[in-house]
């Protein structure tokens, strides 16, 4: 294999995209079918788990990969290799502990929880998801480890680990669950204790321990995926000589760690309230709207609510479509652009470290763009073509999917903030200004939690109106990072050459793709007309990228075979 560190930062953003692309698959694969299984309310007691584990998750996980890859990035840059295995070793004795923290508070607070979000039959699956802080804390140390020495494959293969995981043990524990529970409802009129008069609502009352079911195998996965990368380390981690001064007392190693994690995670929890944030207060303020006209929310969404959900559940149905229907696929788009960021965080560290400043600011030039040209068209797309994705992607689920669909327009615009903020975050992190993100997302946090409480109240906006914070909090987040990031760091870009044409582009891209299903829909009544639809538009785009020369031969080479197609292009005048 090429040498990563040489091959510059979208060789291992590539890595991670095809890593995330296969993750991505195999994931629709496990929670489209799941979102059938457990239809709206029984997504919501699956979704409640997620939006505990997350902001925990962001608190004793998210800055850990940030800390070492940065730690190590700059003893590599330095040529001081020999120090990195002691750093390792201390990184993933202080993070296990804190990630044993973490797993004991989630199963502790798992009934008061689901009490404080108004589902207390959630408990169950919040319980079964404890474990994963842990193994998340010790995946984090590794990773962490092998994106400081710039090789990304075992982050990519072992999220594909993970994923697969979960495919075959969360959806089968699911499924076996619920034929459990059928089995004894036929034999007994009850479902794990509940005496149940129908069919129905024994399918209710199974709900519950379905996603517990599910929750457990996602937690099975996060075991498989560290099981993995315990492996990769014993087997590639090749054993240092200390040449090294005398060892630096360990308590000034673990503060330096610390000192970057802490910023990173408050950061990192601060963006995860934006769920934890439409977890508490979409489901109490839906239940205001509720309470306010419930005749006005029956007729809007008359033919949208399967029959057995009672007006008293309406909130968590809602609210089941919103997360497991519409947040799934606006995080689609911002985790693909992740992999810039985690990518490129090493290579901004590496270069700030030695005070290379050419390199530093083409590096960050080349990921802002990049990251443009990748968020632009999917979610111009996503806004435009939100119906027909959503008919398509759950079509056994017709009635969640039209409750759903004029949130999830607004969403795909979210989701270009959303994702555009990551590499500059990674950026601020890598060259030490952790901090600023931390305020920034402190400030859009408040502004998403008082649009949530204004405007889910109001009956004639309810759900729909959850999107609207979403986008006030990434675009403060976004345009307030990027001032910050040329103030402080005082990198000289060009916004026509950064966004401008990404723009353009991904205005075409998706202009294209809906005038095509809109034409297809009239004239073919295939499943297909969606993909041959973006199909056009992904053509389209790709010409008025090289038309308006978005690209530059320095990043095609960075991709695997990128320099001869980089000259094949750059004889025809097609790159910047």
């Amino acid at each position: 294999m090429p040498n990563p560190q040489k091959r510059g930062y979208l060789y291992g953003t590539f890595i991670l995209a095809v890593g995330m692309a296969v993750v991505k698959l195999i994931g629709a694969c496990f929670k489209i079918p799941l979102t059938n299984l457990l239809g709206g309310v029984g997504m919501s007691y699956f979704n409640v788990a997620y939006d505990l584990y997350y902001p925990l998750y962001a608190l004793f996980v998210s800055g850990v990969p940030v800390a070492v890859s940065k730690l190590v990035s700059e003893l590599v840059a330095k040529g001081q290799l020999h120090q990195t295995s002691r750093l390792f070793h201390r990184a993933l004795w202080t993070f296990a502990g804190l990630g044993a923290l973490g797993m004991g508070l989630m199963l502790l607070g798992a009934e008061a929880f689901a009490q404080l979000v108004k589902n207390p039959q959630a408990a169950a699956a919040v319980r079964m998801l404890a474990p994963a802080l842990l193994f998340g804390c010790l995946m984090a140390v590794l990773r962490g480890y092998w994106q400081g020495m710039h090789n990304m494959v075992p982050t990519a293969v072992s999220q594909v680990v993970e994923a697969v995981s979960k495919l075959c043990f969360g959806l089968g524990l699911a499924v076996l669950v619920t034929q459990v529970g059928l089995k004894q409802y036929r034999s007994g009129g009850q479902v794990f204790g509940t005496l149940c008069q129908s069919l129905e609502e024994a399918h209710l009352a199974l709900l519950p321990y379905s996603a517990a079911g599910a929750i457990l195998g996602v937690t099975i996965s996060t075991l498989c995926g560290t099981l993995y990368l315990i492996f990769w380390h014993f087997r590639h981690q090749k054993r240092q000589p200390d040449f090294s001064p005398p060892r630096r007392e360990e308590k000034q190693l673990t503060r330096q760690l610390l000192s970057i994690a802490i910023p990173v995670c408050i950061a990192s929890v601060i963006s995860n309230l934006t769920s934890f944030i439409d977890l508490v207060s979409v489901m109490n303020r839906l239940e205001a709207a509720v309470e306010r006209a419930p005749a006005l929310l029956l007729k809007q969404y008359q033919g949208k609510i399967p029959s057995g959900v009672p007006l008293d559940r309406l909130p968590s149905y809602l609210y089941g479509c919103y997360s497991g229907l519409a947040v799934p696929l606006y995080n689609l788009t911002p985790a693909l652009i992740g992999t810039v960021g985690i990518s490129l965080l090493p290579a901004i560290s590496a270069a700030w470290a030695v005070k290379n400043r050419r390199h530093l600011e083409q590096t960050a030039t080349s990921a802002l763009r990049i990251s443009a040209l990748l968020a632009m068209p999917a979610g111009i797309g996503l806004c435009l073509l939100a119906e027909p994705i959503l008919g398509l992607l759950y079509a056994s689920r017709p009635l969640e999917a039209a409750a759903i669909v004029s949130a999830l327009r607004l969403m795909g615009l979210s989701s270009i903030l959303l994702a555009m903020s990551l590499p500059v975050n990674a950026i601020l992190q890598a060259t030490g200004r952790a901090t600023i993100p931390v305020k920034l997302l402190f400030i859009g946090g408040i502004l998403k939690l008082l649009c949530n409480f204004i405007l889910v109240a109001d009956p004639r906006l309810n759900i729909q109106a959850a999107p609207v914070g979403t986008l006030l909090c990434h675009a403060f987040v976004f345009f307030g990072g990027l001032w910050q990031m040329v103030q402080q760091t005082g990198l000289r870009l060009s916004g026509a050459e950064i966004f401008g044409k990404p723009l353009l582009a991904g205005l075409g891209c998706g202009g294209i793709a809906y005038l095509s299903h809109r034409f297809l829909f009239q004239h073919w009544g295939s499943e297909w007309k969606l993909v041959i639809s973006i199909a056009l538009g992904g053509i389209f785009y790709l010409f008025l990228v090289l038309l308006m020369k978005a690209l530059t031969k320095a990043d095609i080479s960075m991709l695997p075979g990128g320099e001869k197609f980089g000259n094949l292009l750059e004889k025809r005048s097609l790159l910047g």
